[in-house]
């Protein structure tokens, strides 16, 4: 039974990965990771998430640009090669600590994601030049590389990095998208070699993925017929906040 927190979890999630592109496995991570151990969540949220890119990164096909990608992870100068060490280094982690240190470190992820938000939007209108930076395409590549190997947040970071770049909305959300499908690729053959592919992972696939789509269905809706962003963004920022010291409390109660 996925209880009705964690139902609510994944459902909004599908909902901010519809209406802004981003967010999914936040919420739907931190809100499974209440009732499953990560080892079982992060592969299945990986999956799902992959299940909601496809269709949304070809309605941002337009955005796909070559000159935008070259500043994208794995794409960006010295960046693959620390993402497949990122997610190998997260990968290993996984396995390697107690979910509630698990579940410890997501919820510091997503209060830190929050502070950022609340700090400075997800994406900003790009001035006459962009943000410039040589190594720091290849070091969001590797600490996202890592968060999603161990618990499928990288795109924390791939987000301030699109944001310190000053992406343009559409190009901010297809650039992250092809993100994700690349260093995805990435996990599925990691969590293989290391044998984190259970049947619990895809029972919970099966169960979680019409949840997911619902929502996912319901966030383009609600962009489409121009919901206010600020609302929206507001909604999001409160609800992963709750989900965060959710998973504290998790964490602390079972220690």
């Amino acid at each position: 039974m996925l209880g009705f927190g964690s139902t609510l979890g994944v459902f909004i999630g599908g909902v901010s990965f519809g209406f802004a592109g981003f967010a999914f496995a936040l919420f739907a991570t931190s809100a499974l990771a209440l009732v499953s151990p990560p080892q079982i969540v992060v592969p299945a949220v990986m999956l799902i998430s992959d299940t909601l890119t496809l269709p949304l990164l070809w309605e941002h096909r337009r955005h796909v640009r070559r000159d935008a990608l070259r500043e994208v992870p794995p794409f960006a100068p010295w960046s693959l090669g620390l993402l497949i060490v990122g997610v190998l280094l997260g990968t290993v982690v996984l396995g390697g600590v107690s979910p509630e240190i698990g579940r410890l470190a997501l919820a510091v992820v997503i209060l830190a994601f929050v502070g950022f938000q609340v700090a400075r939007p997800l994406v900003a209108v790009p001035p006459a030049a962009p943000a410039r930076g040589a190594g720091t395409g290849a070091g969001a590549a590797l600490v996202g590389g890592f968060l999603d190997g161990w618990l499928s947040t990288g795109g924390v970071a791939i987000a301030v990095y699109l944001t310190w770049k000053r992406f343009a909305p559409g190009v901010f959300v297809a650039g992250i998208l092809v993100y994700f499908l690349v260093t995805d690729l990435l996990r599925v053959i990691s969590y293989t070699a290391f044998g984190y592919w259970s049947a619990e992972t895809f029972s919970l696939y099966v169960r979680v993925v019409p949840i997911a789509l619902a929502g996912f269905i319901g966030g383009v809706v609600l962009r489409r017929f121009l919901v206010p962003s600020w609302a929206f963004r507001a909604v999001v920022l409160f609800l992963l906040t709750a989900y965060g010291l959710a998973l504290i409390g998790r964490a602390l109660l079972v220690r």
